[in-house]
């Protein structure tokens, strides 16, 4: 018994200094416990804050409207990326439009809400600017050049973009504005995707005669020389694809605004009142002519396209400026 309490007594001497030793290693393991905790909670936190940060900018991808957007938004849609990128790098601006022509275009898409259907003549400096401008919208353009067309689909994946032949030039603009009067297939409200009247387009995607188009821009092609092809053919398909609107039961009727870009061109000028009408002009901004024209589809037509024609109805001389070469070939 004695040698039993003796080695009790000694073994405790021994062990004396241990406890130190388990205060130390406690501190530790404590120390270790509260870094887990805090790495735990921290990734955790973070985790939260992931799901909370997607369902905002699931949100706001959902939203019908730009000003419901999140602002934490983590980056710009590549459209709008592109445009800055684009206007951004021009040095100087070589844009063919004025401030204020820019913005009577931009104001009236916005207008239209989300759903704008946008139809753009002519590839331009301002192309990026509509596609961005009309985002939530659907937006076509046409034009001329097949290569332009090409390199415009290729640098901006996305975008809807289609060549067109015309068979026009400004040379003959005189004897086709008298040239559609006389035929019956260049009526105001027609399918044209079986029309045979020259100054209509008739070789686009079927899907641009089934759209009914809230804004259209005519911008191109080229009507500077007399063997450019002119916007003859835009402005008459622009009235009528407007006009062949079906125009319902309604008390309002279904509008297009069209605008004409280098409206202060004797062309431009003539062809626009023939066919988009001189009642139907709103506004002119600087060379920006801006019209309003109402469906007529399954109402009582008329032969001509406006209500009073006979002003619009005199010779078609060439101007002494810029457009000398406009006239009428006789040939």
């Amino acid at each position: 018994m004695k040698n039993n309490a003796n080695t009790n007594l000694i073994l405790f001497h021994h062990h004396a200094p241990l406890p130190s030793k388990s205060a130390s290693a406690l501190a530790a393991a404590n120390h270790h416990r509260l870094l887990f905790i805090f790495f735990l909670s921290f990734f955790t936190f973070l985790f939260s804050l992931t799901l909370f940060s997607s369902s905002l900018h699931s949100a706001a991808t959902t939203s019908h409207s730009l000003s419901s957007s999140s602002p934490s938004s983590s980056s710009l849609s590549p459209p709008i990326l592109a445009a800055l990128l684009h206007y951004t790098s021009s040095t100087p601006p070589n844009t063919s439009m004025s401030l204020p022509e820019l913005s009577a275009v931009s104001t009236v898409i916005h207008s239209k809400g989300s759903a704008c259907n946008l139809l753009v003549f002519g590839l331009s400096h301002e192309s990026l600017l509509w596609r961005s401008v009309n985002l939530k919208g659907r937006t076509v353009f046409v034009d001329e050049n097949s290569y332009a067309v090409s390199k415009f689909e290729q640098n901006n994946p996305g975008v809807e973009a289609y060549d067109v032949v015309y068979s026009t030039k400004v040379s003959q603009a005189g004897k086709l504005l008298g040239y559609y009067k006389t035929r019956p297939e260049c009526r105001p409200v027609q399918n044209l995707l079986f029309s045979d009247c020259k100054l209509g387009i008739n070789d686009l995607p079927n899907f641009v005669y089934e759209i009914e188009w809230d804004v259209i821009l005519i911008d191109g092609p080229r009507g500077y020389a007399g063997d450019s092809p002119g916007r003859m053919a835009p402005i008459f398909t622009s009235a009528v694809l407007a006009k062949s609107k079906d125009s319902g039961k309604k008390k309002k009727k279904k509008t297009t605004d069209v605008f004409v870009h280098e409206f202060g061109r004797k062309l431009e000028r003539v062809y626009s009142e023939e066919f988009l009408c001189e009642e139907n002009l709103i506004e002119v901004v600087g060379e920006l002519g801006h019209f309003v024209v109402a469906a007529e589809k399954g109402e009582k037509q008329g032969n001509g396209f406006c209500r009073n024609s006979t002003k619009l109805s005199e010779p078609f001389t060439p101007d002494s400026g810029g457009d000398a070469e406009v006239g009428v070939d006789d040939d």
